[in-house]
């Protein structure tokens, strides 16, 4: 997990104490834990009344408690915040192409256990056999626990109100029942959510403190597809309740290759893992199979030069579709998550040269990063299925997570910048 320092955030303003998000608030405790009530003043800019009733009413619920007492500063000596990291525990599943991931995770969003399996078989086959392997897990390294909720992460078109995967083309999958499957097996609650959007509300628990309160943020995921997550406002935007919410599929050429969605030249047939690995043993004179974006990374510092070549032209093509978005979204920042990554140094000066231009100018330009996380879209289904402990941040219709607005009213702020 990521830490970052102090600095005063100032970016909550309270119209109706009832609006005020705790996921934020607790990422706040969590973040700086031991902190007393006087450093959050500081912090978020709150009064001190609203600080305490906020503060007493996650005590009462047992998701935080008070420590020992710091040193006075001259008046009453203060008491440190904790969060009550037992207070439940949750699951997170990340359906991928190749591999799926689950993870036990407590309240304080740290994974106690981690494990991959192979995702293959009939989708219904492979969820039950997977539940059970979950369930003997927690039953046996667990028993006590009291988990809570199970967030789910998928590539492809999922209907939010039913739990079910409509269409994955890089999975295979059609109309799969995946919360009806699960919560049948595991006897819990089940949020399933589209993996680029669970990469982008990653961000609002484990990302930096102070891009928490950002009104856009954009993420685009490159794993075996590529997907986009967005989030307008504090809340992430999927379009209708089965919409996409993504443009991974938006076109860069009519010519181009046949998508896994059927049409022609889209992104993801450009900057996906599986584009970037193609692209390499079309230059590569090697024999040698390279199975994984880590690998090829490997490779290029070790001199490879096709190696070097095909991920620059996947970061030039990266940098091409987000510059696109950026000129009518204008997100202050925009996050990408993968392998692909893992060379930054590479691709980031790559993209950002893609994104400057003209018509994007001071002070409109905007911060890109790697994401904060090595799997967005695992660490993402974790806070999914955390909002389920406290309430309140969950829209029924569309069963997504928002950030209400009332954390969002934070007056003027620095717009962020390139890194």
């Amino acid at each position: 997990m990521k830490r970052h320092g102090t600095q005063n955030l100032k970016m909550i303003g309270v119209r109706d104490l009832r609006d005020i998000n705790q996921t934020i608030f607790l990422h706040l405790v969590r973040d700086r834990q031991p902190i007393s009530r006087a450093d959050i003043v500081k912090a978020t800019g709150l009064q001190p009344g609203t600080v305490s009733a906020i503060v007493n009413r996650l005590i009462k619920e047992k998701l935080i408690y008070e420590g020992i007492e710091g040193p006075s500063s001259g008046g009453r000596r203060p008491k440190y915040l904790h969060v009550n990291a037992e207070s439940a525990y949750v699951l997170a599943i990340d359906l991928g192409v190749k591999e799926s991931i689950y993870a036990v995770s407590d309240f304080n969003g740290r994974i106690l256990t981690q494990k991959s399996v192979l995702t293959e078989g009939d989708p219904e086959k492979f969820l039950r056999s997977l539940s059970r392997e979950i369930h003997a897990l927690v039953r046996t390294q667990y028993p006590r626990a009291r988990v809570e909720a199970v967030g789910v992460s998928v590539p492809g078109l999922v209907d939010r109100a039913a739990g079910t995967l409509i269409v994955s083309p890089n999975l295979g999958w059609r109309a799969v029942p995946v919360r009806a499957l699960l919560e049948e097996e595991l006897e819990l609650p089940v949020y399933v959510e589209n993996d680029a959007n669970a990469a982008a509300f990653a961000e609002l628990w484990y990302g930096p403190l102070d891009e928490v309160s950002a009104r856009t943020l954009l993420c685009v995921l490159v794993v075996e597809g590529l997907g986009t997550g967005l989030i307008i406002n504090g809340e992430l935007h999927v379009g209708t309740s089965i919409g996409l919410g993504g443009f991974g599929h938006m076109s860069m050429d009519p010519k181009g290759m046949t998508c896994s969605c059927g049409r022609r030249g889209c992104w993801e047939t450009f900057a996906s893992d599986r584009a970037t690995l193609d692209r390499y043993r079309r230059l590569s004179k090697s024999k040698t199979r390279v199975r994984a974006v880590t690998e090829l990374i490997a490779l290029a510092g070790q001199g490879d030069a096709a190696a070097l070549e095909t991920i620059k032209v996947t970061a030039r093509y990266l940098g091409e579709g987000i510059a696109s978005l950026a000129h009518g979204l204008s997100p202050e920042v925009v996050v990408i998550g993968g392998e692909i990554t893992g060379a930054w140094p590479i691709i980031g000066p790559i993209i950002e040269g893609c994104i400057k231009s003209n018509y994007i100018v001071p002070p409109i330009s905007f911060k890109v990063r790697p994401s904060s996380v090595l799997r967005p879209s695992l660490f993402g289904a974790i806070p999914i299925a955390l909002q389920h402990c406290f309430g309140g941040g969950r829209d029924k219709q569309t069963n997504h997570v928002k950030v209400p607005q009332s954390f969002l009213n934070s007056g003027s702020r620095t717009p962020a910048r390139f890194s």
